[in-house]
This record gives structure tokens, sequence and C-alpha cells, in this order.
């Protein structure tokens, strides 16, 4: 399997219950015909205080139904975000996707 480079940087507004703003980023891997593709999905704080990342080895086995749902329990399930919490994702921000 090669790694792609295709990233998309998730445009709509996302606030958590609190009111704090949060970022979201997925970042595709390309896969051989009939593999199911690897996906991330990076989020971080609007302060730049919380970086992580949830990845799926294979789509099917997302147990959400779509993007809403995962950011809406990243950002307003704590312990669920702590497990994620990765500051080495901090770089992956860098990027300008806008």
């Amino acid at each position: 399997m090669s790694k792609s480079d295709n990233w998309s940087y998730h445009r709509p507004k996302t606030f958590d219950r609190n009111g704090r703003r949060w970022h979201f980023v997925t970042h595709y891997f390309s896969a051989a015909e009939c593999e199911d593709e690897p996906r991330e999905i990076y989020f971080r704080n609007d302060e730049r205080t919380e970086f992580g990342m949830l990845r799926f080895e294979r789509m099917k086995d997302n147990p959400y139904r779509d993007l809403a749902t995962i950011a809406n329990k990243i950002m307003n399930t704590e312990p669920f975000r702590r497990s994620l919490l990765d500051d080495e994702t901090r770089s992956i921000w860098k990027k300008n996707w806008k």
C-alpha cells in the first residue's frame, strides 16, 4: 500500500458544548483496488492546547456514522478525547489547507 498525501480540512465551524471551537482534518491514504483504505482524523482546539488523532485501519471498522458524529464525540467526551491526544500531531497543523 502506498501512502498518498491527500488532506481535507473541514471548513464548517465546529463548537463543543462550552462554545470552544475545534478544527478537523482528514488524511486519506491510497489503497490497492479491493482494499479498504486507512483514514486518519486529526483535531485541535482553537487555542492550540490540545492536539490529537483518531485512525481507522479500515473505514468499515469506523463505528460512527459520519465526521459530524466523530467530531461531536471528540469535542464533548473528554475521556475519549484524552485517549486520542498526541502532541506530536501538532506539526501537521503547519500545513496550509485553507
